[in-house]
Parts: structure tokens; C-alpha cells; sequence
């Protein structure tokens, strides 16, 4: 289920939650697709809703970097949401788990708990 959003230029970094994580996902704005390999899952909902808010950032910041604007408030606004994040995510020792990774690490478990017949 879809539990917040945040977007940035080019990029909608969406919250969903899942039976056991909360996994941040990024959609192209203008097309809609989603771009799995960035993925990030998070244990609690308050550390994947700071990363997405600071991800959008980002994205605002590193826009105006290459259209060649004065980004000084989108990069304090930045550093802002950078340190909250940090901190929350320090509190709750939830820094979070790339996707791809988790599958890597879960495909490995099915792997090794197979019984080989000879």
C-alpha cells in the first residue's frame, strides 16, 4: 500500500508498505516507470519516509546544480533534511537495505536450505 510520496525534478520517490518493511521506490515523472534498481527498503516507516523526503531533495538540489541555477537554499534545504534523516535513522538503527541486495541475500537462503539428491 501506498503510504506517502515525495517529489523531486525529475523523479517520485514513493513509500509502499509491505508485510514486513517499508520499501522506497523510484517513478519517472515523465514517463511513469519505475526504476527498481534504486530501491531501498527500511525496517520502520519514519526512516523510508525521511530517506524518500531526502532523495527529493536531492533530485531538487542536483537539477538546479546542472541547469547551472544558484542552488544556496535548495543545498541548506538539503543539508536540513540530510541531518534529519541521519538522526532518525540513528535513533532507530534503521539505516536500510538496498532491494536488489535483500533478494541477493534471500535467493542465497533458498539456495543453501535446498537438499541436494545424489
Amino acid at each position: 500500500m501506498l503510504i506517502g510520496v515525495s517529489e523531486g525534478q525529475g523523479w517520485r520517490y514513493e513509500v509502499i508498505e509491505r508485510r514486513d518493511d517499508y520499501l522506497v521506490r523510484m517513478r519517472d515523472l515523465d514517463t511513469g516507470a519505475l526504476e527498481e534498481s534504486d530501491s531501498k527498503l527500511f525496517r520502520t516507516a519514519v526512516v523510508a519516509l525521511a530517506y524518500a523526503d531526502l532523495s527529493a531533495a536531492f533530485d531538487h538540489y542536483a537539477a538546479a546544480r546542472i541547469a547551472g541555477e544558484d542552488g544556496a537554499d535548495l543545498e541548506r534545504a538539503l543539508a536540513a533534511q540530510r541531518a534529519l534523516y541521519e538522526d532518525i535513522s540513528g535513533r532507530l538503527g534503521d539505516e536500510g537495505m538496498s532491494a536488489q541486495m535483500l533478494a541477493t541475500l534471500e535467493h542465497g537462503a533458498e539456495t543453501a536450505n535446498r537438499r541436494r539428491l545424489h
